[in-house]
């Protein structure tokens, strides 16, 4: 064989596999996650509905927009339905969506299934994204058909924009947090495709203490063409470095993403440090994404204060749709009886003491969680008839919380109560931007007579969790019901002045004392409410003056404490007495194994508390 037509052979060979390398192009599909749920606006009249979502991850651009995949739990009523792209977010005049600025195609749904819809001309996707969306019009929905808008139990923002001619008529909306992301599949198509992709979009400002590892979780998006069965992956803080593996299950779709839990290696010095956590391998191989890595920020503290986040409730027995709040806060109570500090405002009954309402009220009911955050009492931020508002209560407990409390109360005499709070900051600070506010709530209420009587709307009515049955299976009035966490006094309705004084020391508690009068406890009619003493309690609000949010809190039963670990006083005396607490502040008679709070009451006078184990 001739050697020079050889050597051209091999170089063409070469060049023709490396433009056919490069040349190679894949598919793959994007998505925002599962569908798992259905979505309406409840208007009860034919609309037009347009749905969409911004694609506008960076990792994108270049690709094509091949085919739109819309799925439809039904197709009863539905008509005019159309796949749209657009660079800008279609602008609404009188009403009406304008049309979308690079394409708009019909389509016919499909019930319970998906519609494939190919595209004339490729889309190509730049790095500012596009809003992919559908529209469809609706007849008047009955029970079926009220929901014809199909998401996922993911949310964020751009996920799901909506404007329909009923409710959301003036502009798009978008639905995030109150909504799952909106269920599309775009199929996409490109070179530059990988297989084995993952990229860390999201890690948490995690707060640690000192000499102990801490957890949290990262938001892990699959890039890749193949599903993630497994990944390895190194987290960094101060000078450490762990690396760890763990099976996960993402789908072969561009979008997939899930949550991992990590661990952090323990810092053994106060301090803020940034923390790297890189996924290495995809699926036994090397991780192929552009972005495997990402830091955040970790606060490392002697103690760290547990967030109890507070939810305050304004109702009466004269609102009919009010009892959903009633059932709300005595589940709540049941989930987390510990934690959960539930405050119930009253309007218009014999349990009212004020209108002078700590956060703006709308309309009956009404709640709002640590006075930044309006919400339902029973629904949270979810679906009208589903329980939701553990959800909010815990998404709000993961905020940072910049003190802790712990609550001592004693009666001095049989009628006035004694509330010391102890409030500890983890950091020093020469400002003192916090003032405390003292709420005393009576549980176990009742009475006779037209205005203990609760009005109900909620008769007869379908579709509500068990929980609601009282009410469902119950009359359009219900009396003989017991009101719990009921507010029948507080110090002030912020802060109260000086309470909390600058600087702040860390790990040094600032100690303050309020007395509540309970001859002064009265409703607007200047009736004496409290039913019985035994179930009364305290709660201490810490208040952000600069916001006037509740930034922590705490409760404790009257005549009790909350299992502080409070300072041991001299020994000058003989012990009258000594007394047992679990960690809630409750009484224990016989303490067997855990950790308690032993009392020794002493001759003198003075109280010795400390922590024991048993």
């Amino acid at each position: 064989m001739n050697k020079k037509f050889f050597v051209c052979a091999i170089v063409a060979l070469l060049a023709f596999g490396g433009q056919a390398a490069l040349a190679q192009e894949k598919e793959i599909t994007y998505s925002q996650g599962d569908p798992t749920e259905l979505w309406g606006t409840y208007y009860g009249k034919a609309e037009t509905y347009d749905v969409a979502m911004l694609m506008n991850d960076k990792a994108l651009a270049g690709l094509k927009i091949k085919q739109l995949r819309v799925p439809f739990p039904f197709t009863e009523g539905i008509s005019e339905a159309r796949v749209w792209l657009s660079k800008q977010l279609p602008a609404i005049k009188s009403g009406k969506m304008q049309s979308p600025d690079i394409v708009a195609v019909d389509f016919t749904p499909v019930a319970d299934d998906w519609a494939t819809i190919t595209l004339d001309e490729p889309y190509t996707l730049t790095e500012e994204g596009v809003y992919v969306g559908y529209s469809f019009k609706t007849e008047k929905p009955n029970e079926n058909t009220a929901q014809p808008v199909v998401t996922t139990k993911y949310t964020s923002t751009n996920g799901f924009l909506v404007h329909t001619t009923g409710k959301y008529r003036t502009a798009f909306h978008d639905l995030y947090p109150y909504a799952g992301q909106l269920a599309m599949e775009v199929v996409l198509s490109g070179t530059g495709i990988k297989d084995n992709a993952v990229a860390v979009v999201w890690m948490p400002e995690l707060n640690l203490v000192a000499g102990e590892s801490g957890m949290g979780q990262f938001e892990m998006v699959n890039h890749g063409t193949q599903g993630v069965s497994s990944i390895e992956y190194t987290v960094s803080i101060g000078g450490k470095e762990e690396t760890y593996q763990t099976d996960v299950e993402l789908r072969p779709v561009f979008g997939a993403f899930t949550d991992v839990d990590f661990r952090l290696p323990a810092v053994s010095d106060k301090g803020a440090y940034n923390y790297t956590l890189t996924v290495t391998k995809v699926n036994g191989q090397s991780n192929e994404d552009n972005a495997p890595a990402l830091s955040a920020k970790a606060n490392v503290y002697t103690t760290l204060p547990k967030h109890r986040a507070v939810l305050e409730e304004y109702t009466g027995t004269w609102c009919g749709y009010c009892p959903r709040g009633f059932v709300g806060l005595e589940e709540m109570n049941r989930l987390y009886p510990d934690d959960f500090i539930g405050i119930s405002y009253h309007n218009g009954d014999p349990m009212e003491i004020t209108s002078n309402f700590p956060s703006p009220v709308s309309g009956f009911p009404d709640a709002w969680l640590d006075r930044v955050s309006q919400t339902d009492a029973f629904c949270g931020d979810s679906q009208p008839g589903t329980f939701g508002i553990d959800k909010a209560w815990e998404r709000r407990c993961e905020v940072f919380a910049p003190a802790s409390i712990d609550i001592e109360t004693q009666w001095t005499d049989n009628d006035h109560l004694q509330a010391t709070a102890h409030t500890t900051f983890p950091i020093d600070s020469d400002e003192c931007p916090y003032e405390l506010c003292f709420a005393l709530i009576q549980d176990g209420m009742t009475g006779t007579g037209s205005g203990w009587n609760q009005k109900n709307y909620y008769n007869g009515q379908s579709g509500w969790p068990a929980s609601m049955d009282q009410f469902t299976q119950g009359n359009s009035s219900v009396s003989g019901l017991v009101f719990n966490d009921v507010i029948v006094a507080r110090s002030s309705v912020a802060g109260l002045s000086g309470s909390l004084q600058a600087p702040i020391v860390a790990d040094v508690a600032q100690s303050y004392s309020y007395t509540f009068d309970m001859n002064t406890v009265v409703n607007t009619s200047n009736e004496n409410i409290i039913q019985d003493k035994n179930l009364l309690r305290v709660v201490v609000l810490l208040i952000d003056t600069r916001t006037g949010e509740i930034a922590n809190a705490n409760k404790c039963t009257a005549g009790h404490n909350t299992g502080i670990d409070a300072t041991t006083l001299s020994r000058d005396a003989s012990v009258d007495s000594v007394s047992y607490y679990n960690l809630q502040g409750q009484l224990v008679s016989s303490p067997q194994h855990g950790i308690f709070v032993r009392l020794e009451k002493l001759s003198n006078g003075k109280v010795i508390t400390r922590k024991i184990k048993m």
